[in-house]
């Protein structure tokens, strides 16, 4: 039997592969940095309505149940137990972890910048 966490990175793992298959520019500069932004308003109470606006629950309640459809009973009751906002702050955590010295925008090698700038967004990069 897999662990909460388990699961957690199972579903996290789902996501990540939706947003790989999206195209670039959509994935780019409008899925990742919208789960971002509900992350970070998570703590305000803003971030739900955001996300239902955003379609963010329904995309992570579509991954959760993509992870759902292949374990048994009780596998599945432990994973009906996990929070679309727990799964959004897990995402945006390892997505932190694997981009680092990346566009915090558009996740751009930040080896490409030029004068402080993303080359693909524009974003001015910190230093």
């Amino acid at each position: 039997m897999l662990t909460h966490r388990d699961h957690l990175d199972a579903i996290c793992a789902v996501l990540e592969r939706r947003l790989e298959a999206a195209p670039p520019v959509t994935a780019r500069r409008l899925l990742r940095p919208q789960l971002r932004w509900v992350e970070q308003q998570l703590p305000d109470g803003a971030g739900i309505e955001l996300a239902e606006r955003l379609g963010v629950v329904e995309l992570v309640e579509s991954c959760r149940d993509e992870h759902l459809a292949s374990l048994d009973a009780d596998d599945g009751l432990a994973v009906l137990q996990i929070d679309w906002e727990e799964v959004v702050v897990r995402a945006c955590a390892r997505g932190a972890d694997g981009v680092a010295g990346r566009c915090a925008r558009c996740t751009a090698p930040a080896r490409y910048a030029t004068r402080g700038r993303c080359p693909v967004c524009g974003l001015r990069q910190r230093r």
